[in-house]
């Protein structure tokens, strides 16, 4: 098993040039006899492809510079192993695999993106599990996936002991998918995780699979369904895309500066997304080019006084105050009240690169998820937005 996901570290991704066009390939999970999970009125393989389909057109009609390539257009069962093949054949720059989630639990709701890598909990492995398990609809996977077994836990642990070579930069567009998620169609953030996933394992380019929201939740269900809920989330993919597009083209990826968004809407809940779909039930249009509506909002943003960064490496919820222990030895210079959590801050730096430098430290000392983020007045805001905002202040395309 382990000999044969080592064999496709060997690939290397065509990285887009002034000849050839920079190429994304849009994966709809499921379809066909796969149905995927399913809510009391929608299939999980219907909301991927409607929002796979307008987040392909919306890049189609306002990125000319880019290739879009689809594992599918229509309601057809594509096996695992084919999808990534598809993306390796086309030599594709982006692979990008759009899922719903699922839960026993009705009350649970939100997005969350996942690359390839370790399983950090029992909710990262069963996620894993039951995407895997569409494998089994497959004549030949046990040959075509080395024998592996997705009902096993072990042979799923193991399987995560690949590491994806493309982890910096598919984890660079998780964080902005997940933070336009929040921001823009008023989804809750349940942040960037890892776990093995089939479909991402031979994918020779930064590659990731969102969970788009669960369609076990009554009120996620409708949203997803709808076809102004799937035009939300395909834009907030959309934006996310153009964001590391136009980072690939300046030849530098921002690192994954946060798991975590700040809040777009009124407590980050559901009671943002449920403004949303209860208003008129017509089709939402789907904004061709949200560049101005980018440009006054950026506009806002700069009149705010100069930030500064600093690394996130504590949190706590908000009815509790964390032990000097806790911190060992680090000091809080900074301590922000975000939703329903009390983040604590070290340092703070005027440039990225002394909080890089930083959070090394912290992480050395255990905190394992400290990360930069820009400060802002009172506010958290994604450490890549403060950084383009140093540039452009310093007259930096």
């Amino acid at each position: 098993l382990l000999m044969g996901m080592a064999a496709c570290l060997c690939s290397i991704p065509a990285m887009a040039s002034g000849t050839q066009p920079f190429t994304v390939v849009i994966d709809a999970g499921h379809g066909g006899e796969d149905p995927g999970c399913h809510g009391d009125r929608y299939k999980e393989k219907d909301v991927a492809l409607g929002i796979s389909l307008k987040l392909g057109k919306l890049i189609e009609e306002n990125c000319k510079d880019v290739k879009v390539v689809y594992t599918r257009k229509t309601d057809v069962f594509v096996e695992l192993n084919e999808r990534a093949s598809i993306a390796n054949n086309n030599r594709a720059d982006l692979f990008i695999c759009i899922h719903c989630n699922a839960s026993t639990n009705r009350k649970v709701y939100g997005s969350e993106t996942y690359v390839m890598g370790l399983h950090k909990s029992k909710g990262n492995l069963d996620v894993a599990k039951r995407e895997n398990a569409a494998i089994l609809l497959e004549e030949n996977y046990q040959k075509n996936y080395d024998n592996f077994d997705p009902n096993s836990d072990e042979a799923n642990i193991i399987f995560t002991m690949y590491q994806n070579a493309f982890l910096e930069q598919s984890l660079s567009l998780a964080s902005k998918i997940q933070y336009y998620y929040n921001e823009k169609a008023c989804r809750m953030n349940k942040g960037v995780k890892q776990a093995g996933f089939l479909v991402l394992w031979k994918t020779s380019m930064p590659s990731l699979l969102t969970e788009t929201g669960f369609l076990t939740h009554p009120e996620e269900e409708k949203f997803l369904g709808s076809e102004k809920g799937q035009n939300y989330m395909a834009l907030s993919l959309f934006l996310a895309f153009r964001k590391y597009k136009d980072e690939v083209k300046q030849a530098h990826v921002l690192p994954a500066d946060s798991l975590e968004s700040k809040p777009g809407c009124k407590e980050n809940s559901l009671a943002g997304a449920s403004s949303v779909t209860e208003e008129s039930e017509e089709t939402a249009e789907m904004p061709k080019d949200k560049t101005e509506t980018d440009r006054d909002h950026t506009k806002e943003k700069t009149e705010e006084p100069a930030g500064y960064f600093s690394v996130q490496f504590y949190s706590t919820p908000l009815h509790v105050t964390a032990k000097p222990a806790a911190l060992k030895g680090f000091k809080a210079d900074v301590v922000l009240n975000i939703g329903k959590s009390r983040k604590y801050f070290s340092g703070q730096f005027a440039t990225f690169e002394e909080a890089m430098q930083h959070q090394k430290k912290l992480r050395k000392k255990g905190f394992k998820d400290a990360f930069v983020a820009g400060i802002k007045g009172k506010e958290r805001i994604p450490a890549g937005e403060l950084l383009e905002e140093q540039k452009r202040a310093a007259g930096k395309p």
